[in-house]
């Protein structure tokens, strides 16, 4: 099994991330680093993880998080009469939303911000995703958007250039056991420094920066020629 390095990569913001553990029966630990790997495409990273993050807003994209999931639940078996029912059972946990609350702080030295994020709990993305019982983090990840649409649209009226800010996104996650009980994750905070450098698209033959080709994640966007490696 390996171990996993924290790293403060794609990152300006100087905090750290937060995972409230608790008892939840499916838990969000740490966000792992993106890379990119040739037949696979994007992908998280089996050796570092990442601490916070930075987006060039004016990239349109929003910040992609792979956080690794932990699971706390049993499998059970199905019995019908007195026989249980081999390679069937309860204790999958079936992911249907993420859920969204924001703090944030504009940069020292950036200019004024005018900016309202939506209400705690309000911002909500669908999703669909199977966790298994007693699932490895060390194993296991899934891709989480950092802002939900209602966050996401704030940030690209309000981040002109000269202008910045650290927004602490809390997710966390809702959904069902395989039994119908409604269950939610732990909730997980990412702090992201949205930035804006006025970037207004590249020339033919060049393409915006960005890790996994998401322009502007990881810092501001320049143009790069298509022959770069």
């Amino acid at each position: 099994m390996k171990r996993l390095m924290a790293i403060a990569a794609l990152a300006l913001a100087p905090l750290g991330c937060v995972a409230n553990q608790g008892d939840a029966p499916i838990r969000f630990l740490w966000a792992r680093a993106l890379v990119f790997e040739e037949g696979i495409g994007c992908t998280a990273s089996d050796d570092f993880v990442i601490t916070e993050g930075t987006l060039d807003i004016s990239g349109g994209q929003n910040y992609l998080l792979a956080m690794s999931v932990e699971t706390n639940t049993f499998q059970q078996p199905i019995t019908i009469g007195q026989e249980p029912m081999s390679g069937e059972g309860l204790g999958d946990i079936t992911l249907n939303e993420y859920i969204y609350s924001y703090e944030f702080q504009p940069l020292l030295n950036s200019g004024a911000v005018s900016l309202t994020l939506p209400a705690d709990e309000v911002d909500r993305l669908a999703a669909y995703a199977v966790f298994r019982p007693e699932t490895d983090p060390e194993e296991t990840y899934t891709f989480v958007r950092a802002f939900g649409p209602g966050a996401l649209d704030a940030l690209r009226n309000a981040i002109t250039p000269g202008t910045a800010v650290t927004v602490l996104s809390t997710i966390k996650a809702r959904g069902r056991l395989s039994g119908g009980q409604v269950v939610e994750s732990n909730a997980f905070t990412f702090p992201v420094t949205v930035i804006s450098s006025g970037f207004g698209g590249c020339a033919d033959g060049e393409f915006a920066s960005g890790a996994c080709g998401i322009a502007g994640l990881g810092g501001p966007i320049v143009c790069i020629g298509s022959d770069a490696p």
